[in-house]
């Protein structure tokens, strides 16, 4: 790890000659965002995990501002990082059934749509998505050709440059993407995936990635991205596959008390810290806007030896909140979030504000000084003043639309939270089995609304809808309004 940390030194060091800054770089801050995979709201130091070793994001927090009530819009995958990338709940697109998306959908976002990619690049940002992408590729449903250009793709949407996973490492292909273009592609001939999971393997390349060195390459090109277009603001939106499974930490990363699971954690952790460095070397930090969080809450599937034996060692992915990754629980949503502007974020500071994840668009928009168009943005509130208010004032956004796995809705509005059970809307898939599979689920969950205050019951083990009966039926009310209504932001 010595012998790496030295390298990088030296090839920052080499790129640093002679790049000068533009003179617009105090009112334009690089910007960096780093989405994990499945890392829980319970399962960082500054988070309160005793056992994790998280020292770069703990320093992260000392330096910036932990926020405590941070959603994603959605407790899987695909749908929050499209309302990450325009600011728009997933439900409003041509689908509204809660889950990923499959391993060869198409670009799920239109061309023409607003992204924070674009809102950015317009502003003279250079961009990089890095790491995993899983919004869809190309333009046939279930056609993918892996063989071919990859267009559309994330270039279309507003990156300069794209390189990582089309999805999970186990969905194949497995190779990484660079731009348009798999990489390691067998000359003339066709490339193919067969098999699901653990046993997938992709036909037509030279050899398939190394799982447990996925991590360690995607962080590569993220510093080496940031030394080579450090010249102008930038925009990295940094998406690690970690700790999604497959669980596979490099090999550099043992000892845990959570055994692999701990280790991956660990090895997130490292990558934040090589970014940090970056930054440092370059002496970029105090231009720089850094946020850390997560697609969604925790997984804790108790199918899965490798995450049993974690939460039998005491881990808590989501802390104290029920529930966790596709549940509509609180640990499905609520995430870690942090923040760190020198000069701009109070460090070691904690803010109590409720955000969602879509509101990072409106607000990158008032950084940079950018009216949002009518029609994009749909959901993003601005939340500058959250990152930034030295104390917290009033509330600048009072409720979010939260949507589970199993496509059951939710609101969280103000400190109380609604649970929408009866009479759910109806599905919109690509996937007959998928909406047969919610019907199903839907059947088997109870039939009446849930109510939950959760100021003092984060845990969700309160229904008090029948002692707060107008307030559900209020609830209800917004949650259908907000959902008939072309946007919820101002």
């Amino acid at each position: 790890m010595r012998f790496f940390a030295l390298c990088v030194s030296l090839v920052l060091a080499l790129f640093s000659v002679g790049c000068g800054q533009s003179a617009d770089r105090s009112s334009r801050p690089n910007i960096i965002v780093v989405l994990a995979d499945d890392v829980g709201w319970g399962s960082l130091g500054s988070y309160g995990e005793p056992r994790i070793q998280t020292p770069n994001l703990d320093r992260l927090a000392r330096e910036g501002r932990r926020f405590t009530q941070a959603y994603a819009p959605s407790s899987a995958c695909s749908p929050t990082r499209y309302g990450v990338m325009t600011g728009r709940y997933f439900w409003r697109s041509k689908v509204n059934d809660g889950m990923v998306l499959s391993s060869n959908a198409p670009l799920h976002i239109e061309t023409d749509r607003l992204t924070i990619a674009s809102l950015l690049k317009d502003q003279g940002y250079r961009t990089a998505a890095i790491g995993k992408w899983h919004l869809g590729l190309g333009s046939e449903e279930g056609r993918t050709d892996w063989a071919s250009k990859l267009v559309p793709g994330p270039r279309s949407i507003g990156f300069d440059y794209f390189f990582g996973l089309s999805a999970n490492p186990r969905n194949g292909p497995h190779s990484f993407i660079e731009n348009e273009e798999l990489m390691g592609k067998l000359p003339g001939r066709p490339v193919s995936i067969s098999g699901f999971g653990a046993h997938a393997k992709t036909s037509g390349i030279v050899a398939p990635f190394k799982t447990d060195e996925i991590m360690q390459n995607i962080t590569k090109r993220v510093t080496t991205w940031i030394a080579e277009n450090h010249a102008d603001p930038f925009f990295v939106y940094f998406a690690p596959n970690a700790v999604h499974t497959p669980i596979a930490p490099n090999r550099a990363f043992t000892g845990s008390p959570y055994g692999k699971y701990g280790d991956f954690i660990h090895e997130v952790d490292a990558s934040v810290g090589q970014i940090l460095a970056t930054l440092d070397a370059l002496d970029l930090a105090k231009d720089t806007l850094v946020i850390f969080t997560s697609d969604n809450g925790g997984d804790i599937n108790r199918g899965s030896p490798v995450h049993m034996q974690a939460m039998d060692s005491g881990l808590k992915p989501n802390g104290d909140l029920r529930g966790g990754k596709l549940h509509v629980w609180e640990g499905g949503f609520r995430v870690p979030f942090i923040v760190r502007w020198p000069g701009q974020v109070p460090e070691d500071s904690v803010s109590e504000q409720i955000l969602s994840l879509t509101d990072l668009l409106a607000t990158f928009a008032q950084i940079t000084d950018v009216p949002l168009p009518d029609g994009a943005a749909e959901d993003s509130f601005d939340m500058l003043a959250a990152f930034t208010e030295s104390t917290q004032g009033p509330p600048l956004r009072n409720r979010i639309v939260l949507q589970a796995g199993d496509a059951t809705f939710a609101i969280r509005e103000a400190d109380w939270k609604l649970v929408e059970r009866a009479d759910p809307p109806d599905i919109r898939t690509a996937r007959p089995k998928r909406a047969e599979r919610i019907a199903n689920m839907r059947a088997n969950a109870p039939q009446q609304d849930q109510l939950f205050f959760l100021a003092k019951d984060p845990s969700e083990e309160n229904d008090v809808g029948e002692l707060f009966p107008e307030r559900a039926a209020r609830m209800r009310e917004r949650l259908a309004l907000d959902r008939s209504a072309s946007q919820t932001r101002p």
